[in-house]
C-alpha cells in the first residue's frame, strides 16, 4: 500500500499516523521506536547471557559493535522492502527476498562488524588503563577469519530474517489495520451524509404544510392570525437553520423547537389542538436527534386534530429508564382504524430511518395504538448518552514505515 502523501510548498510531507486515542506520531518516530528499541533489547539479552564468560566490558563492546553494525544492515533492507511493497510484490514474493538478504546481508554484517569491533579493541588496547580488560577479547578478535564461518553465517543470517520478517508483518497489520479503519470512516462519512438528506428532506415537507396553514388563514379572512403564523415560522426556521447541520441536540433544545411548532400551529387551529408536553428533568441534557419530534407531533396533529371537527390532544412525554431515553408522542385521534399503512407520509419513514443511521441496533421505534386508551402513539427508545459522551472519529492516514 503505498503512503498518502500532502503537498506543502512543492515538497511532499508524510502523513502523521492518528493513534486511537486521537494522538498523532509521525511515520520516522513509529520506526525509530519500533527498529533502535528491538536492537537495544536485542544486545540487552545477550549481554546478560554471555557477560559473566566474556567480562563485562568486553561483551558491551562486543554487543554494541554488534547491534550497530547489524541496525545499520537492516537499515538498508528497509530501503529494499519499501521500493518492494510500493511496487506491489505479493507475499511470497516478499517472503523469498527477506530470505535471499538475510543471506546475502549476513556476511556483509559479519565483515563491518569484526572490523568495528577489531578497530575498537585494538584501540582501547593502546590505553594503559583499559588494556588489562581486553586482552583476552583482542586475541580472540586477532584469530576471526574474514570469511565468515557456517555457524556465523546461520546466527548473522536468522537475526536478520527475523527482522525481516518482523518489519514486513508489522506492515501488513498495519495495512489491515488501516484499511479496516478507512472502511468504518467510509461508512460513518456514507451514512452521515444520508443523515443530512434525511435532515433537508423534512424543510420542504414541514414548509409546504406551513404554507398551506397560512393560506387557508388568509382565505378566511383571518389576516391577523396569518401574520402571526408568518412571525412564528420565521422564528422557527432561524432557530432550526442554527441547529440542522448537527445531528444530535439535548433534550430542551429539542423541546424549544416543540414549543414554537405548537405555537405555529396554534394560529391554524385555535383551540382545537389541545397539547400537553412533559420531560423529566435529568432528561433535558440528554441527546437525541435533531427535530426528531417535529414530524411525530405534526404527524399526530394531522390526523388527531386535522381530521375531525371537534380537534385533539397530543401529549409529547419524555423519560428516563436507567440507561435508555423514551419519547413517546401520543394523540386521542381514531389512530390505524381510519388510517392507511401510507397516510402517515414522510415523516415516520424519515425519522426510522434516522434513527437507524445514528444508533443502528440500540435505538427502537414503536408505532401503534396508544398503551392506555384510545388513540395512536409512536415511542422511541434511545441510549441515553450526555453532550459530553459525543465522539468524533478522527480519520486514518495510511503509512508504510
Amino acid at each position: 500500500m503505498l503512503m498518502q502523501q500532502r503537498r506543502i510548498c512543492g515538497t511532499q510531507v508524510a502523513q502523521p499516523i492518528v493513534l486511537g486515542s486521537g494522538r498523532e506520531i509521525s511515520k520516522a518516530t513509529l520506526f525509530n521506536a519500533f527498529h533502535y528499541g528491538g536492537w537495544l533489547a536485542f544486545g540487552s539479552i545477550w549481554f546478560a547471557a554471555n557477560f559473566s564468560v566474556h567480562g563485562p566490558l568486553p561483551e558491551a563492546l562486543n554487543d554494541l559493535s554488534w547491534i550497530a553494525s547489524g541496525s545499520a544492515v537492516s537499515l538498508g533492507f528497509r530501503g529494499v522492502y519499501r521500493w518492494a511493497r510500493s511496487a506491489g510484490f505479493s507475499y511470497a514474493s516478499l517472503g523469498l527476498l527477506a530470505l535471499t538478504l538475510a543471506i546475502v546481508g549476513a556476511p556483509i554484517w559479519y565483515v563491518i562488524d569484526l572490523a568495528l569491533n577489531r578497530t575498537c579493541v585494538l584501540g582501547l588496547m593502546q590505553l594503559d588503563s583499559s588494556r588489562p580488560f581486553f586482552v583476552a577479547d583482542a586475541q580472540n578478535i586477532v584469530l576471526q577469519p574474514w570469511l565468515i564461518p557456517f555457524r556465523h553465517w546461520f546466527l548473522f543470517g536468522s537475526t536478520l530474517f527475523i527482522w525481516s520478517t518482523l518489519y514486513l508483518g508489522i506492515n501488513a497489520m498495519l495495512d489491515l489495520e488501516i484499511e479496516r479503519a478507512r472502511v468504518v470512516r467510509a461508512m460513518k462519512l456514507a451514512e452521515s451524509a444520508r443523515l443530512s438528506a434525511l435532515q433537508t428532506q423534512l424543510n420542504p415537507h414541514f414548509l409546504f404544510n406551513a404554507l398551506n396553514g397560512i393560506s387557508t388563514l388568509i382565505r378566511e379572512r383571518e389576516a391577523t392570525a396569518a401574520a402571526s403564523m408568518v412571525d412564528a415560522l420565521g422564528d422557527f426556521l432561524r432557530s432550526m437553520l442554527h441547529k440542522l447541520e448537527s445531528p444530535e441536540i439535548v433534550v430542551a433544545e429539542e423541546l424549544a423547537f416543540i414549543d414554537q411548532y405548537l405555537c405555529i400551529q396554534r394560529f391554524r387551529f385555535g383551540s382545537r389542538l389541545r397539547a400537553h408536553v412533559v420531560a423529566d428533568p435529568e432528561t433535558l441534557s440528554a441527546l437525541m436527534p435533531t427535530l426528531i419530534l417535529q414530524p411525530l407531533v405534526e404527524n399526530a396533529v394531522r390526523h388527531a386534530v386535522l381530521a375531525r371537527e371537534e380537534g385533539g390532544s397530543v401529549k409529547v412525554a419524555i423519560h428516563r429508564r436507567e440507561d435508555v431515553l423514551v419519547v413517546s408522542v401520543e394523540d386521542d385521534g381514531p389512530g390505524l382504524m381510519s388510517a392507511s399503512s401510507q397516510s402517515f407520509g414522510v415523516g415516520l419513514a424519515n425519522s426510522a430511518e434516522r434513527l437507524t443511521a445514528l444508533y443502528g441496533d440500540n435505538a427502537h421505534m414503536y408505532i401503534g395504538p396508544r398503551p392506555q386508551g384510545k388513540g395512536f402513539a409512536v415511542i422511541l427508545r434511545l441510549p441515553f448518552r450526555r453532550k459530553s459522551e459525543m465522539r468524533t472519529p478522527s480519520a486514518p492516514t495510511a503509512v508504510v514505515v
